[in-house]
């Protein structure tokens, strides 16, 4: 599929997917020098767009994207290989922690939010009368 169309299949604009060419997180086939989109890439541009909004930036999504494009789970790791494997595990575990703590506020503010709808609704109940 040309731009245009893969554009409306993943709700990004034609700008974004450019972007996402140019910094190499997209990389579709060029046929008679016009991009050509296929379903993978659709997979592919709804996993980033599920990654940037838990928070990961799109210099990390695209080192998790290589990684995972050029891990070979059979293969013996090089010191340097084992070494990105663990700043990969640390940023998973970063990112992690950061969406426990969200939650954690989230859980807060919706106890501040019943208590005071709960004083709301009692002020009313005893000025209706």
């Amino acid at each position: 599929m040309k731009i245009g169309e893969f554009a409306e299949c993943t709700g990004i604009s034609k700008d974004t997917i450019r972007y996402y060419e140019k910094i190499g997180l997209l990389q579709p086939e060029v046929k008679n020098k016009h991009r050509e989109y296929q379903n993978h890439d659709i997979i592919l541009v709804e996993t980033i767009i599920k990654l940037k909004q838990t928070g990961f930036s799109l210099q990390e999504i695209k080192m998790l994207i290589e990684w995972s494009n050029n891990t070979d789970q059979n293969k013996e790791l090089t010191q340097e290989e084992v070494q990105n494997v663990l700043q990969i595990k640390e940023l998973f575990q970063n990112k992690y922690e950061q969406k426990v703590q969200r939650e954690n506020n989230i859980k807060q503010i919706k106890q501040v939010l019943r208590k005071v709808d709960y004083k709301i609704e009692q002020l009313l109940e005893r000025n209706e009368g």
